[in-house]
């Protein structure tokens, strides 16, 4: 368990102790940890999160095929005590549990929590299997590792909402992650990384699924690779397959010339007159 008085070596020491574990598990590297922090302090979190006013919300979604609404709050605008636990864990010394723990040196946090920070899906909600944006532009970063923290007390199976873990190579569901409160899941954002939640919630009146998302990267960018969105797939019957839309845009892309697509995007973006923000795990 972790706390905010957990000094660095501590920290270092655990990363190394469960390196070999997130190492080996499949489909992808990845960790499940429960108690991963202080119940107490992740409780004062969740007093904050239950008591949010949801129109001081920074990004607000809809989901495919229902208008059932998906919420994201900046840890600050949630509460000291919510900006406290996010700052702990975008931390020098918590960077160091990260690095040795998944092998990859010289993590960044991303201040501006961009796609993260605290995410509130009601009733009905869901988050099909997908692969994660691999490039935040904004600082010309690779984006390397997820951490989930999920705050969900006294949750029930039949509320659904569990994270799946895909296999990409036999587009198959290999592990289901109940959001119970205190776990934490964390694992590499590699383009095999399938996850999601696909089947809508079950909450009754008043139940939501809440979580800190938190995202990690490395000044390792390529100019090279090719940046992708986040890249969804459809599920059915414990299997997954290729949006037919993903195939048309990679075709279209590939002919466009790259000065072209940039003009493009650049004119996209002035008409909308916005920022578009990532869906969240």
């Amino acid at each position: 368990m972790i706390n905010y008085q957990t000094d660095r070596n501590s920290l270092i020491e655990l990363g190394d102790k469960e390196h070999e574990v997130y190492a080996a598990n499949q489909p992808f590297a990845h960790i499940v940890i429960d108690d991963f922090f202080d119940p107490k302090d992740l409780s004062e979190v969740l007093s904050e999160v239950d008591a949010v006013d949801r129109s001081k919300r920074y990004a607000k979604f809809l989901d495919r095929k229902t208008d059932h609404n998906k919420f994201a709050f900046f840890p600050d605008v949630v509460g000291p005590n919510t900006a406290r636990l996010a700052q702990c864990l975008n931390s020098g010394p918590f960077l160091a549990y990260l690095e040795r723990l998944t092998g990859i040196q010289n993590l960044i946090a991303d201040p501006s929590y961009f796609g993260g920070g605290v995410h509130w899906i009601e009733n009905g909600g869901y988050l099909e299997v997908h692969a994660d944006f691999n490039h935040l532009k904004k600082y010309n970063l690779e984006r390397r590792i997820n951490l989930l923290l999920y705050l969900n007390k006294d949750w029930k199976d039949e509320y659904a909402g569990g994270l799946e873990l895909w296999d990409r190579a036999t587009m198959t569901k290999r592990k289901t992650v109940a959001p119970v409160f205190n776990r934490s899941v964390i694992f590499s954002t590699v383009k095999e990384a399938l996850h999601g939640h696909p089947t809508p919630l079950n909450t009754p009146p008043g139940v939501a699924r809440r979580s800190l998302a938190l995202y990690y990267y490395t000044n390792t960018w390529e100019s090279a690779v090719q940046a992708h969105t986040t890249m969804y797939y459809i599920s059915q019957k414990h299997q997954v397959r290729v949006r037919a839309s993903r195939i048309v845009r990679g075709i279209i892309l590939d002919l466009i010339p790259p000065i072209f697509r940039k003009t493009f995007r650049a004119i996209k973006r002035a008409i909308k007159g916005e920022k578009l923000t990532e869906l969240w795990d």
